[in-house]
Parts: structure tokens; C-alpha cells; sequence
């Protein structure tokens, strides 16, 4: 999978770098910071999440975790997506679609111009939602570019863990598990998390996805 281009939502950038569990994930993947394309918006968007956080207008526990300094230097250092690479009608097609945001239907737009050139460009994303949202999409040629080329972030971390090792993940993830549900569940017990358990809790969260996802999810 050298040199394939890797479209990324905001939701799992900002919990990969919690986790700092990036740079592991394209090691993982053979890719560099070059075969990552991210919203060019995404640098605004967290600045400000940063700002609320700094003046304690949010207070969500969530939140309070992210590591907002290292993730506003991902998204400065990362390859953006701009608005000439994507097919505009299918952009307004997709946005039509009450549960697809405007950076969704984005990030959906260039992964499919990728997959145009590069049949392995992939999606990951964080967020389930997005991805029912899209499994349920009356266009096909977004099911035929996208057939299992979606990967989770319970997928993406469960991979983290066979190539680190549990302890190792355990060890980064635990302290910060508060900034997403799913993985909060997962080491519920903290650094007392047991393996079995929560490897066996990463992939009861996948299967379930993946019979929601029409294919989408690899």
C-alpha cells in the first residue's frame, strides 16, 4: 500500500493524536505525511475548539483531554484537500443528505477522485455516524468507489495493538479515553484494562459497523 493516499476526517485525526497513535498508524500503513490528505478547514476548526477550551466556554469532559497543541501542528504540517480536486456535483448531491456535514461529503468527494487513479486510497474516519449515514446514500458509484475502503478508528487502534502490543496501547490510550465513547468502553477499567476484554469489546464495536456500513467498512 506504499504511496496510497489516505483521506482523513477530523474526528479521527483529533483522537489519533490524543492517543499518539499518528505517526505508529502510517508506519503501520507504509505511508508518510505526504500520502495524508486532510479538510483544509480542520486547522480553524480546532484553533477554535482550542480557544473555547482556554476560556472555559466548553466544558465538555471530552474535550478537556485532546491534545490540542499536537493536533493543530498535525493539521499545519499535513496536505489539505483543495476544492479543485473534487467533482462539485457530486459535492451538492452528498450535502443534500441531512446526516453528511459539508467536510464529509468533502472528504468523500476526494477519496473517490483518488480511487479514480489509486484503486487502494482509503477513508478513515471516526466517526460511525458519517459512516451509516453513507452506507444509506441512494448513489452507487460512492458504493462502487467505496466498497471496503473505509476503516474505523476501532479498527485502526485494534491494529495499533497487534503491532505494538497491548500494554504499549493500554499505556497511551487509557489516561485519554474519555474523548470518544466507544473507546472509553473499551478500557473502562483504565490501566487495569484487561486485553481479552478489550480486544474482544474493539471487535464487537467493527462487526456491528460493519453490518451497518452496506460494504463500505474494510
Amino acid at each position: 500500500m506504499a504511496g496510497c493516499i489516505y483521506c482523513v476526517d477530523n474526528d479521527i485525526l483529533k483522537k489519533l493524536a490524543t492517543f499518539q497513535l499518528f505517526d505508529s498508524t502510517l508506519k503501520i500503513f507504509h505511508i508518510t505525511y505526504q500520502n495524508v490528505k486532510i479538510l483544509g478547514t480542520a486547522k480553524y476548526k480546532f484553533r477554535n475548539s482550542r480557544k473555547k477550551i482556554k476560556s472555559g466556554r466548553s466544558r465538555q469532559a471530552s474535550d478537556e483531554v485532546i491534545n490540542w497543541d499536537r493536533l493543530i501542528r498535525l493539521t499545519e504540517t499535513l496536505p489539505c484537500i483543495e476544492n479543485t480536486e473534487i467533482d462539485l456535483n457530486l459535492f451538492a448531491q452528498l450535502s443534500e443528505y441531512k446526516d453528511i456535514d459539508a467536510g464529509e461529503a468533502e472528504l468523500v468527494c476526494q477519496a473517490i477522485s483518488l480511487i479514480q487513479k489509486d484503486k487502494l486510497a482509503q477513508i478513515f474516519t471516526g466517526d460511525k455516524r458519517f459512516i451509516k449515514a453513507l452506507a444509506k446514500v441512494d448513489l452507487q458509484p460512492v458504493h462502487d468507489a467505496l466498497k471496503n475502503r473505509i476503516l474505523c478508528l476501532e479498527q485502526i487502534v485494534l491494529k495499533n495493538i497487534e503491532n505494538l502490543g497491548f500494554e504499549e496501547i493500554r499505556h497511551l490510550v487509557a489516561p485519554v479515553r474519555e474523548c470518544d465513547k466507544s473507546i472509553k468502553s473499551v478500557f473502562g477499567s483504565g490501566i487495569h484494562t484487561d486485553k481479552d476484554n478489550a480486544v474482544s469489546t474493539l471487535n464487537g464495536y467493527i462487526s456491528d459497523l460493519r453490518k451497518d456500513s452496506n460494504s463500505l467498512l474494510r
